[in-house]
């Protein structure tokens, strides 16, 4: 019996491909922007929602897939106009009530939905969640993610100089059988997350580059740049709690 191979992340989410989905849009210009907001904007007394009143595409959609068309523009009685496209990437949603994750899975049989994502049913994000002595929680867009610190064999950060601090930087996380795992924010709770699992060493190795990073925002000719140094290492940023 083979052994069954460790899933690395768990996750309450994802991104799904809808097909079928109709995505619609204002023309981006400034005449249009300034026409919506004297025709459509704040046109609805219900403050619990989008109080805009937006037209009601659905005879639209009908109408286009009867000639297979999978772009329209169409101009509505004020003259605004709308360009709808047919195909949305969009969250999943949890598969159930129970809140089951899900876990990437493409050479299984059994994905969910044929989007390469299986439903876990040992785990969910409420009552049985991923193992502590394995898996650490972080956030990412929203999504709730429990990634496996404790067999991570090397780490790396990656960064872009000429952005905010964070922005647009991740950081990898590989393990022994070649997997890797990319990480784009909640460095925190990753970061705890290695230390309970003793992962000191790649730690310092993070930390390093990290601060070359640092390093490079404080002595950039640029001001805007220049702004952006947190004025701290990232030993003090992600110090210990009980230090």
């Amino acid at each position: 019996m083979s052994k069954r191979k460790i899933i690395r992340e768990y996750v309450s989410d994802y991104i799904k491909w809808y097909p079928e989905r109709w995505r619609w849009s204002l023309e981006n210009s400034d005449e249009q922007c300034q026409r919506y907001r004297e025709t459509r904007a704040r046109r609805s007394d219900d403050i619990y929602r989008d109080n805009d009143l937006k037209p009601d595409f659905y005879s639209i959609e009908r109408d286009a897939e009867q000639f297979g068309l999978r772009y329209v523009k169409w101009t509505d009685f004020f003259g605004l106009n709308w360009i709808g496209e047919k195909g949305v990437h969009a969250y999943a949603g949890a598969p159930n009530y129970e809140g089951n994750l899900y876990y990437y899975c493409p050479e299984e049989d059994d994905s969910y939905d044929g989007d390469g994502y299986c439903i876990s049913w040992d785990y969910d994000a409420y009552k049985n969640q991923p193992p502590e002595d394995t898996y650490t929680k972080i956030v990412e867009r929203g999504v709730s993610c429990w990634v496996d610190t404790a067999h991570v064999s090397t780490i790396k950060y990656h960064y872009f100089v000429d952005n905010h601090l964070f922005k647009d930087t991740y950081i990898v996380l590989k393990y022994r059988d070649g997997e890797e795992l990319r990480i784009y924010s909640d460095y925190e709770n990753l970061i705890r997350g290695l230390r309970r699992h003793g992962k000191d060493k790649l730690i310092r190795s993070l930390f390093k580059t990290m601060n070359e990073h640092f390093i490079k925002l404080r002595d950039s000719e640029r001001e805007e740049v220049r702004e952006f140094y947190p004025g701290e290492t990232a030993e003090e940023m992600f110090a210990e709690e009980d230090e």
